[in-house]
């Protein structure tokens, strides 16, 4: 039995290290798992306000982070067949910090930041408003590039 204990220590000890090798791998790769946030609104539970005229949200308030990663959902869902939202999303993305806060993953996933606390899933919208946010945030590009 005593000669089993050190085998069994040392198995113990590789489930340990294989646990933790996961999530410092993640740390370390620059892999940005998307957190929690506030629940988005959709098309249909929408606030009054929150949808103009043409049935989209305002892009107003994203952040810079937010709208580089609006960017790449754009880009890689090819809801616009312009350039120039790949290159905004890429030159947003290049700056400090950008990939590593939250409202990048959640732009990633179609969320927009509607508010400092508010988000819209763009992904309830038809293909035509997609464009339209999709487009419309780019319009920001310059101004976001400019801060």
């Amino acid at each position: 039995m005593l000669k089993l204990r050190p085998v069994f220590l040392a198995l113990t000890g590789c489930l340990a290290l294989s646990a933790a090798l996961p999530q410092a791998h993640a740390a370390t790769s620059g892999v940005l798992t998307v957190p929690a946030g506030p629940a988005p609104m959709t098309a249909t539970t929408a606030a009054p306000g929150v949808l103009d005229y043409d049935g989209i949200p305002t892009v107003e308030h994203a952040s810079a982070e937010n709208v580089a990663g609006l960017m790449y959902y754009c880009d890689s869902h090819k809801l616009v067949t312009d350039t120039t939202v790949r290159s905004l999303g890429r030159q947003l993305a290049s700056r400090q910090g950008i990939r590593a806060n939250p409202a990048y993953a959640w732009g990633g996933q179609g969320r927009l930041m509607i508010s400092p606390t508010g988000m819209f899933d763009i992904t309830t919208l038809n293909r035509d408003q997609q464009e339209a946010v999709c487009s419309r945030s780019a319009l920001r590009g310059p101004a976001l590039l400019a801060q």
